[in-house]
């Protein structure tokens, strides 16, 4: 893929979303090659086999509150409603997890631990190894792992904002 046709991904990216990719496009422009590299690893960022729906996005939401609190958590909230998420699901996410179902709280949880990077809860650990099966378990690290990335470059090119309100709301 050539320049152009990152930077028109990135546009469409954009406009579906209505997410700033201005970094991004710093960062195309700035090194294409590690660019290059970096689109290589997006897929992984929304890999998605073992787990339920609802888990995968449900451990997206509470690490990315954990990483950002502004325009990625948006645009992870537009994602998750997109893949037919219920909105009352990502509603109790963005609202700290506490209205979710028992077995969603504990992966909310759980993922808010992990990214924050604490000591698990042994009572936690044990409903969570309970729940999930190893395959689901490497799926959940590799969601919460991926999604700091964004965030990540994006202070790194100091692109950061303070919190912003995230509306809950379909994409159009």
């Amino acid at each position: 893929m050539d320049i152009e046709e990152h930077r028109q991904g990135l546009q469409d990216l954009a406009e579906r979303y209505r997410y700033d990719v201005s970094y991004l496009l710093e960062f195309l422009e700035g090194s294409p090659s590690g660019f290059a590299k970096f689109a290589d690893f997006r897929p992984l960022s929304y890999h998605r086999e073992f787990l339920s729906l609802e888990s995968y996005w449900v451990s997206k939401l509470a690490a990315m509150q954990v990483a950002d609190c502004g325009a990625c958590l948006q645009l992870s909230v537009r994602m998750a409603l997109e893949a037919g998420v219920d909105r009352a699901l990502v509603e109790a996410c963005i609202q700290g997890g506490s209205r979710l179902p028992e077995d969603l709280k504990d992966i909310f949880d759980f993922a808010t631990a992990v990214s924050g990077y604490r000591n698990l809860d042994p009572q936690l650990e044990a409903r969570i190894a309970a729940q999930l099966d190893k395959r689901q378990r490497i799926e959940l690290g590799v969601c919460v792992a991926t999604a700091s990335v964004y965030p990540t470059i994006k202070r790194s090119l100091g692109h950061t904002q303070t919190c912003s309100l995230v509306e809950i709301e379909f994409a159009a």
